[in-house]
């Protein structure tokens, strides 16, 4: 029989106080300046999670991510929003009709799908040229890249049929600069096509007049200084969940930070160390959820991100999720890049470099599938709270 220990517990395991923390005061001129102590760090452990629970969301590149995780581990991730994001494998497959650009040392598109020796595509083709995309083409890479009857790779994109009551949550904003018009609606076309019923799981949103951003109830819209109160987490939270309506209290004693080295692959062509990856993540477990009670199950959203140093905390929409998660027992994980990288090894990732995800290819040929550099750390984090792995 497996015994699950409280989390507080397992606090006390670790020599860490479940006391709330004061915060820390410091005197400054013209007035206190008042400074959050460090998270407490925890050893992540196994949390009573619902299976058809989990759900990815981001935006920008942590919004191609989101959308990239479920595809590809949709039988752990039941859905995902999509604040400006791009399809599933789009950055590296060259349509019907485009143009080549030639391959060099300091090409953005590192791996190409399709092109000639020697070539490659232009860097964001699916981001500023959403005309070219045929969105006919996105679903085959899902469907047939692992092999067919039987399956010849491992740590490849779970069986497509798992995203058939798949929930999506997409969102472009009107004046999005990044992600032209059209973009987010190949997402759409992508979903449409794997989905079993589109206009029942499949949410799109396209009249919302901001720009690149993952909106919040603050966000003022395009040239705006007001809030427009536009709640893009709980737009999203209550479209892939049916119990979710208002947002909680945020709690601070609830955010904790874990150590990500301990989902690395240490050794060879795998290792992790050098990919951007880094050493900490944040985890926001709700009070509810930290009891190990069989019947204080709980719910999960995947928002990784960019988020760098020892102490890595939220971003104002994380903040947001929290509160949603406080009332509605949703864990808030955020698994983190914006590490070490290692020029020497990688020298076509000049986003990643910058501290971004990996989402166009530039680490290895496989960075869509669950062996991908990103993808296999953030997997494994994902199992070991989901399943104790």
């Amino acid at each position: 029989m497996m015994v699950r220990l409280t989390f507080a517990t397992l606090l006390l395991s670790l020599g860490i106080s479940a006391a709330e923390r004061a915060p820390l005061t410091i005197s400054g001129s013209p007035e206190e300046k008042t400074v959050a102590l460090p998270h407490r760090r925890i050893k992540l452990q196994q949390l009573n999670v619902k299976p058809e629970g989990v759900i990815t969301a981001g935006y920008s590149h942590a919004g191609d991510f989101a959308h990239q995780f479920h595809i590809a581990f949709s039988s752990s991730v039941k859905g995902s929003c999509v604040f400006s994001g791009q399809p599933y494998h789009c950055a590296v497959t060259k349509f019907p009709g485009e143009e080549f650009v030639t391959q060099n040392d300091h090409s953005s598109v590192p791996n190409c799908d399709g092109c000639p020796e020697g070539q490659t595509l232009i860097y964001d083709h699916c981001k500023n040229h959403p005309q070219w995309v045929d969105v006919g083409m996105l679903p085959d890479f899902v469907r047939r890249s692992c092999g067919q009857n039987p399956i010849v790779y491992e740590e490849c994109i779970d069986d497509p049929a798992e995203l058939f009551e798949a929930k999506a949550f997409l969102f472009q904003p009107t004046h999005d600069r990044c992600y032209l018009d059209g973009a987010v609606a190949n997402v759409q076309a992508l979903y449409g096509q794997l989905v079993a019923s589109p206009e029942k799981n499949v949410k799109y949103v396209d009249d919302q007049p901001f720009p690149h951003t993952l909106p919040t109830n603050s966000t003022p819209y395009f040239n705006e200084t007001l809030p427009a109160g536009y709640d893009g987490p709980g737009e999203c939270l209550r479209w892939v969940y049916d119990d979710v309506d208002y947002a909680g209290a945020y709690e601070e004693k609830n955010l904790f930070v874990f150590d990500q080295t301990d989902f690395w692959e240490l050794e060879g062509d795998q290792a992790t160390n050098g990919t951007g990856a880094n050493e900490f993540g944040a985890i926001y477990i709700p009070t509810d959820c930290q009891s190990g009670e069989e019947e204080s199950q709980c719910k999960m959203v995947m928002v990784t991100g960019g988020c760098g140093g020892d102490n890595p905390g939220f971003g104002e929409s994380d903040y947001d999720f929290a509160k949603y998660g406080e009332l509605h027992n949703i864990i808030v994980l955020k698994s983190c890049v914006g590490g070490y990288f290692d020029k020497d090894r990688f020298t076509n990732a000049p986003e990643v470099q910058r501290g971004l995800l990996d989402v166009y290819g530039q680490l290895s040929s496989d960075y869509a599938w669950q062996s991908g550099h990103h993808m296999r750390m953030v997997g494994k984090i994902m199992k070991r709270i989901m399943y104790g792995q």
